[in-house]
């Protein structure tokens, strides 16, 4: 009889374990939300940007073997540029920010650069994620960043598509050289001969075929002509490529007042509450299970 009131009076007693943990679970559920309450708070606000990008020229059996998903080289470097201090700059500038933020110039771009995010979608969009402490504060800033993007991305278009014609013109420079050199060359042994003839592509010289130096001159000549004609149709794909007209980048959701934050929700807090507040709770409750084993046992 006696060994089953001390099983008895263990059963009731195992319940202060249980409702140690239940009400430990409880309140650290509420603690966490509590502590999410207090924390500091960094809301997204996003835009989505539509990017008209001139890749570069890359010939055909090359494209080929390229790989489909991965960030090509003009794409990496629109991202870095969007990161870069000269954009920045322009950005803090026109939203008026180191005044506003009471920072100096170095510390303003950290806190920035922390602030934005640039990501190209499986559609090669332009993601625009811009977080701040308040949603207001996001709002505001993502507007100014979507505006100062969509000039900057224009500009970067621009001046990629300069520098691609420029680097065509300089492949055909050495060509051209060879061309001028040749050319002065024939003139002025026509010259030397008293012929008044300049050199024209298609002229007969059969007439001072016999004057040294004419046919070497010409035939100098003639082969650096037919040299720029071949390298003038290997680039013509090039030229094609780099003076296509690019559209503007077109904004395709413009930014709204944020929700979501940029780390752990509530309920992370809560549950990470609950889960010291039952362990807790297991420890109170097995300490009164003991004390009170010892007072009524």
């Amino acid at each position: 009889m006696q060994r089953r009131k001390t099983r008895k009076g263990y059963w009731w007693w195992s319940w202060l374990v249980a409702i140690f943990a239940a009400g430990g679970t409880i309140g650290g559920w509420f603690v966490g939300e509590s502590l999410w309450k207090k924390s500091p708070k960094n809301y997204i606000s996003s835009a989505l940007i539509k990017v008209d990008i001139i890749p570069t020229y890359v010939e055909a059996g090359a494209r080929e073997q390229m790989v489909d998903g991965l960030l090509n080289a003009e794409e990496v470097e629109i991202l870095a540029s969007l990161k870069s201090v000269h954009f920045l700059t322009m950005l803090a500038t026109s939203a008026n920010l180191w005044e506003r933020w009471g920072v100096e110039e170095n510390e303003g771009l950290k806190r920035l650069r922390k602030s934005l995010q640039f990501n190209l979608n499986k559609d090669k969009e332009l993601i625009v994620d811009v977080s701040r402490s308040t949603p207001e504060d996001a709002l505001e800033l993502a507007k100014t960043t979507a505006e100062t993007t969509l000039w900057g991305l224009q500009q970067l278009a621009e001046l990629r598509k300069v520098e691609g014609l420029r680097l065509m013109k300089e492949d055909l420079a050495g060509i051209k050289r060879e061309v001028d050199d040749s050319t002065a060359e024939l003139a002025a042994v026509l010259k030397r001969t008293g012929a008044p003839i300049e050199p024209k592509e298609g002229m007969n010289l059969d007439d001072f075929a016999f004057v040294e130096g004419v046919v070497e001159a010409k035939v100098v000549w003639e082969t650096a002509l037919a040299d720029l004609k071949v390298k003038k149709k290997e680039l013509l794909p090039m030229k094609l490529h780099w003076e296509r007209k690019v559209k503007e980048p077109i904004l395709l959701e413009e930014p709204q007042l944020p929700t979501r934050i940029s780390f752990s929700q509530k309920e992370d807090y809560q549950t990470q509450g609950a889960v010291a507040g039952v362990s807790v709770g297991i420890v109170l409750g097995l300490l009164a299970m003991l004390v009170c084993w010892k007072i009524f046992s």
